[in-house]
């Protein structure tokens, strides 16, 4: 009980992390200047292939853990104002763990992760609005509970699937293709004032991420039936913003992120190697949310 109420603190405030600090806090902070944000970026590709490396001395993907949420909090001390070297030190520290938090929730802790995204998607949503420089307390307080949460699971053994699903690497295309969708999306929502969901529907967003959630636990689709409904939710998403439909948009947009999400997390977690979800998580995690904004930037799609 307490290991899984550990792993869910874990995973949820890593997420937290990600949306609060990285995603929309540093990111907001350099005006979204992608010369100036490149050392976190290139400290997270380095972060995330060193995760599914063999590490002499610490190979346990805990010790892993622990070593990289304790670089992140020193480094949330400093917050916002960061230099190339220490941009890509956070970088790397969120980079170790991005495969490593996945890599511990396995196909049959679902209720675990649904907690997790539960907490992420609450938090994030109800402090999306706080001022972006204003948040070195958030960055303490958020690392010091997940790297609190390592502490407890220092003895945690990975439960492996008895069932090996082996996935081909071009089977991941449709979750990359989702989060530059996603990623696209949130960060021209975010930048548009007339569609600022986040500031006048956030317990609308609040409630149907959750809903989100709920439907991806109950809804027992096959996987090409998944990809058809997370396809045409992606159509309402990018849709309703062409028609600057606000309060639709804050019903069907966070609906999406929650359920394609957990099928994103669910497809990652049957992977048994290490080095082959590092490797996913690249073009998953990295350069996918890196080509979302950019394109969200150019304006190309929207």
């Amino acid at each position: 009980m307490i290991n899984s109420i550990a792993l869910s603190l874990l995973l949820g405030f890593e997420l937290s992390y990600y949306l609060l600090i990285i995603q929309t806090g540093i990111v907001e902070h350099y005006n979204s200047d992608l010369i100036a944000l490149f050392p976190m970026f290139a400290g997270g590709v380095i972060g995330t292939v060193l995760a599914g490396r063999t590490w002499k001395k610490y190979d346990n993907p805990i010790q892993k853990i622990m070593i990289a949420l304790s670089l992140q909090l020193l480094l949330s001390f400093l917050y916002p104002n960061y230099n190339i070297f220490t941009l890509f030190l956070l970088g790397l520290a969120v980079g170790l763990m991005a495969p490593l938090g996945i890599y511990l929730f396995k196909h049959k802790q679902l209720k675990e992760l649904l907690f997790a995204l539960a907490v992420a998607y609450t938090m994030g949503t109800y402090s999306f609005t706080s001022e972006a420089d204003s948040r070195l307390y958030m960055a303490v307080i958020i690392t010091s509970i997940a790297l609190l949460s390592s502490i407890v699971l220092r003895e945690y053994k990975i439960v492996q699937n008895t069932k090996k699903i082996r996935h081909s690497i071009l089977s991941y295309a449709p979750l990359v293709l989702w989060i530059l969708l996603d990623s696209n999306l949130f960060e021209t929502l975010s930048r548009h004032t007339g569609l600022n969901i986040w500031a006048h529907y956030t317990t609308v967003i609040i409630i149907f991420h959750l809903l989100g959630l709920l439907a991806a636990y109950f809804l027992n689709l096959f996987k090409s039936q998944e990809h058809i409904f997370i396809s045409s939710l992606f159509i309402m998403s990018y849709a309703l913003s062409y028609l600057e439909w606000p309060f639709l948009l804050a019903i069907v947009y966070p609906f999406t992120i929650s359920f394609y999400n957990v099928v994103v997390f669910r497809t990652l977690s049957h992977e048994t190697s290490l080095s082959k979800l590092a490797l996913i998580m690249i073009f998953v995690g990295w350069i996918a949310s890196g080509l979302g904004l950019t394109l969200a930037l150019s304006g190309i799609l929207h």
